[in-house]
């Protein structure tokens, strides 16, 4: 009897340790589940604060586009290896484990379907595209964390103190009216009395940057530091002023298939996106140089040869109208210069290389949904041509978070 009472004891002991640990792993389950939820918001914010030409560029998550509309042309998919991985992988929402992703964050994969006027197959095309350099990415976390922007203010204090010293010690504690010009850029009350850089002692400039290089006080710099001065508070407006100037470079190739061969046209293609001006509430400039190689037979009248196609533009996209509450980019337009060349199998009667205008004007309709109106102008026959496209970004379909806005 003893030994029954014993065995029914150490059953009930059992279980109730088994039921404890199955509940402590499903409270950590369910934390996990929680943390990985509220990243995810902050990470598709962020991303929902780059430019559209940015996430032309280098999609964040997925991105489906319609392209010339007026013949129903192209159906475009794009999707970075991330966001397929943080499908079926929803701790990658973690911040740990998010920013391990480097290489599935940036790279972005593709398909590009051709259809006639009459919706009639004509081509299928896979691309693929790596960022080189992504440093609007990088710091993605940095305005998520209130810890980090009172750190951020920290740095900030500290930069300004550190370099007035030194600059104060040089002139051997004498006042000059220069002291005026450098305390009113790190301290002032009325954005009118505030010193510009370019009205900064040089020595004192040279002091600073010294300062940044020496210990790391990135992502202070003498460019940003008035605009975070007076983000503070606002981690979104100090999320735009982190990436608007931030450099993204890509590199890239698509392989063409159409009805008659596998593989018909092999293109590779490069571009680089840099902020040029400082951020402001509603407006900013990025520049915008990319170029690409086009290698494909071409057949007329049965007679098949061989092409080469260079093709490079350069543009400034203009950041006309930002949601001063939000930090998004509702209005952009890019103008730029483009070069083609035939470097062989030029037509006949075709001109072997040519400069045109071209640009795109874009609005954001929603916080997925962008129209973009390609221009383009060819000054040789003095024509204007327009091309109407829909281009979405976002996380998935019917997503719960979508309020937060993806890109």
């Amino acid at each position: 009897m003893k030994k029954i009472i014993l065995m029914i004891i150490l059953g009930l002991g059992t279980g109730i340790a088994y039921a404890q640990t199955k509940s402590a792993a499903a409270l950590k389950d369910s934390l996990k589940a929680d943390t990985a939820a509220a990243n995810k918001d902050v990470i598709r914010t962020a991303a929902s604060l780059k430019t559209g030409t940015s996430q032309d560029v280098l999609s964040s998550f997925f991105k489906l586009a319609f392209a010339d509309l007026k013949d129903g042309h192209h159906f475009q998919f794009n999707s970075s290896l991330f966001a397929v991985r943080a499908k079926t992988d929803p701790t990658l929402w973690i911040d740990t484990n998010y920013k391990k992703q480097v290489f599935a964050r940036n790279f972005v994969f593709g398909i590009d379907v051709k259809a006639n006027s009459n919706f009639n197959f004509q081509s299928t095309a896979v691309n693929a595209k790596y960022a080189i350099i992504n440093n609007r990415d990088k710091d993605i976390f940095e305005f998520g964390d209130g810890k980090k922007i009172a750190r951020l203010m920290d740095v900030a204090s500290d930069l300004f103190i550190t370099a007035f010293n030194i600059y104060f010690n040089e002139n051997k504690l004498r006042y000059v009216p220069e002291h005026d010009l450098v305390t009113h850029f790190f301290n002032y009350t009325d954005p009118k009395s505030k010193t510009p850089k370019n009205k900064l002692p040089k020595r004192f400039i040279a002091i600073v940057d010294s300062l940044i290089k020496q210990n790391g006080f990135a992502p202070i710099t003498i460019d940003n530091y008035q605009d975070i001065h007076e983000a503070i508070g606002d981690r979104y407006k100090i999320a735009t002023v982190l990436m608007a100037q931030q450099s993204l470079w890509t590199i890239g190739g698509q392989i063409t298939g159409d009805k008659s061969k596998l593989i018909s046209k092999t293109n590779f293609s490069t571009e680089y996106l840099k902020g040029i001006t400082k951020n402001n509430t509603s407006m900013g400039l990025e520049l915008d140089i990319k170029a690409n190689l086009s290698i494909y037979d071409s057949t007329i009248v049965s007679t098949t040869f061989h092409r080469n196609v260079f093709a490079a533009s350069a543009g400034i996209n203009w950041i006309i109208y930002k949601d001063k509450a939000t930090q998004k980019s509702y209005v952009e337009f890019k103008p730029a210069l483009a070069y083609d060349n035939v470097l062989s199998g030029v037509y006949a009667g075709e001109t072997k290389s040519r400069f045109t205008a071209d640009g795109v004007l874009r609005f954001r309709i929603t916080d997925d949904l962008w129209i973009p109106i390609d221009i383009k102008y060819d000054p040789k026959a003095g024509k204007v041509f327009g091309f109407l496209n829909i281009t979405s970004n976002f996380d998935w379909l019917g997503s719960k978070s979508k309020a937060s806005g993806a890109n």
